[in-house]
């Protein structure tokens, strides 16, 4: 069977480019797909071409459906049946009504405007949308180190920076401080005018990075759990103690006093309130050298 880096080297149609990166770990995380009727949703896509691909790719394919705000897209057409195309801004609200009427997804692939106001509102627009089991990948997220991409290596309400939190998010029953999970998100709620409290957060299984790429694994609440510690063997030499631990929880601790942990300002949000302090401060020093010499030049007419 071929890899998907083979159906790209030989592909002779509609344009797609991918990273070489990018076709490497598709063919890790994708293959298993292959022989099933999936329904794959891409946002974003340009020329077209991915779409031919993936219908080759994954062949027993349900639905490859994808969805482009631009308009020249609707001049595409494709002799494949299970190929269809939505047009519009994938985050607009009747835009979004067409998408999940084709719900739910197996595969979600994100290769939109790469924009992170864009990027994070497509997560949590469209997770929910997505079969247990099924993968949300966001591709070039390079560009969320970029201004121009609403970025920046220390911005942080930017793309990567979410999906940094949705490690922690991952650990929250370790966190050992009274806050829901979306309290981690509430910047990027703020400034994205997006709604937190339907998110499926619970049923985010795990998240990995790669040059560019995030995939995130969604499964149901339960297998995301710990679980209880699971001790075999009977000879505990070293530390005997091992053995009361076998099938207890781990230790649910209160880090309510840790200033690290229970705070009410992030540390990026102390940072913005200091800076505008400073800014306040400077306004004030202005001012008061500008009464100084006012009181000086009154000084020298008497």
């Amino acid at each position: 069977m071929k890899t998907l880096k083979d159906l790209y080297e030989n592909h002779f149609g509609k344009v797609s480019q991918k990273w070489e990166i990018y076709l490497n770990q598709y063919e890790e995380k994708l293959s298993k797909y292959k022989k099933f009727p999936i329904k794959l949703f891409e946002i974003g896509i340009e020329n077209g071409g991915s779409l031919e691909i993936y219908s080759k790719y994954f062949s027993d394919a349900e639905l490859i459906l994808g969805c482009d705000e631009n308009k020249n897209c609707e001049k595409l057409q494709y002799d494949e049946a299970n190929i269809k195309i939505i047009i519009g801004d994938v985050n607009d609200e009747k835009t979004k009504n067409e998408v999940i009427k084709h719900s739910k997804f197996d595969i979600i692939i994100d290769d939109g405007s790469h924009g992170s106001p864009d990027i994070v509102s497509s997560f949590c627009n469209y997770f929910n949308y997505l079969k247990d089991g099924g993968l949300f990948i966001i591709e070039d997220l390079h560009c969320s180190y970029w201004e121009r991409w609403g970025g920046g290596i220390f911005y942080p309400i930017s793309s990567i920076n979410f999906f940094k939190k949705i490690v922690d998010i991952i650990n929250h029953e370790h966190w050992g401080i009274d806050k829901k999970k979306n309290w981690l998100l509430r910047g990027f709620a703020y400034n994205y005018k997006i709604d937190l409290e339907k998110l499926a957060l619970d049923q985010i299984h795990s998240i990995e990075f790669i040059n560019s790429l995030c995939f995130i694994k969604k499964k149901p609440t339960e297998e995301n759990k710990l679980g209880n510690r699971i001790a075999a063997g009977k000879n505990a030499e070293v530390y005997p103690g091992v053995l009361k631990l076998d099938n207890k929880p781990s230790p649910n601790l209160n880090e309510s006093k840790n200033p690290w942990s229970n705070k009410d300002l992030f540390p990026e949000e102390e940072v913005i309130l200091c800076q505008k302090k400073a800014e306040q401060q400077e306004k004030q020093i202005l001012d008061l050298k500008k009464e100084i010499q006012n009181l000086k030049k009154k000084d020298k007419k008497f």
